[in-house]
């Protein structure tokens, strides 16, 4: 693991932490190894994913520009990371501690879910310095945001405020600094809560839906598979019996 990300496992949370704020957590080669690294280790006890910073004054400027001109890293490097995030099973989480820029914002919106503290800014500034965003990063941004955000995001390359995200539903939730961590891990645990088998199946059919290339035999087989677990079934018999369902995966 790079010393600027740290991964850690607990209790069927995992956090995944940029921790290099003198290069505005930038992500270079190393930086994308570590991170691919940490998520091909991902225990099957860990049913939530955080990523975020160690530091409140920047999450992440996305992929690291001198290694970019200098030809260290490209564009499909960086997707190809992004892309295993937005593919993973289980609920992600960005904690949008600081300042959003570039493919930063991408790697947010590759996750399921986003929080941020207030006093942020998000913004892509590829137009302003010549550049063409990786197509794959347009197409999520225009699957996430829409198209007319999209324009806005990538063409205009306009600056957005943490209350301008939440209004425009670019991020889920907006807190304040010293609340913001804590109310991630509540976020966290409330996910954790959850029927596993059933969260990852509806996350499933959700993004098959998104990029547009639902199978619906196999969206069928996914919720027929839940409605015949074990896990349905202690679901209900603990609303019943008004207590917290122990979910088991199967």
């Amino acid at each position: 693991m790079a010393d600027t990300i740290s991964f850690s496992e607990q209790q069927g949370i995992a956090t995944l932490c940029f921790d290099n704020p003198s290069r505005r957590n930038a992500l270079g080669a190393s930086e994308l190894d570590a991170i691919e690294h940490a998520l091909g280790s991902l225990s099957v006890e860990t049913r939530v994913l955080v990523v975020t910073s160690s530091d409140d004054r920047i999450f992440c400027a996305g992929a690291d520009l001198s290694q970019i001109l200098d030809g260290t890293l490209n564009g499909d490097r960086f997707q190809s990371v992004t892309n295993q995030i937005a593919a993973l099973p289980i609920p992600t989480i960005a904690v949008l501690t600081g300042h959003v820029f570039g493919g930063g914002a991408e790697l947010a919106l590759s996750c399921d879910f986003r929080l941020a503290r207030e006093g942020i800014v998000l913004r892509i500034p590829a137009a302003a310095i010549g550049l063409c965003y990786p197509v794959e990063g347009i197409e999520r941004l225009t699957r996430r945001l829409g198209p007319p955000l999209a324009r806005r995001v990538l063409v205009a390359a306009e600056t957005f405020t943490a209350e301008q995200m939440l209004s425009l539903k670019m991020v889920d939730a907006v807190h304040p600094e010293d609340t913001l961590r804590e109310a991630a891990v509540d976020y966290a645990q409330s996910l954790l809560a959850l029927a596993p088998m059933a969260v990852a199946s509806m996350l499933e059919i959700i993004g098959q839906l998104e990029a547009g290339t639902l199978d619906r035999d196999q969206a069928h087989a996914l919720a027929e598979a839940c409605s015949d677990s074990k896990d349905v079934q202690e679901g209900i018999t603990a609303q019943r019996e008004k207590r917290t369902p122990r979910f088991n995966n199967r």
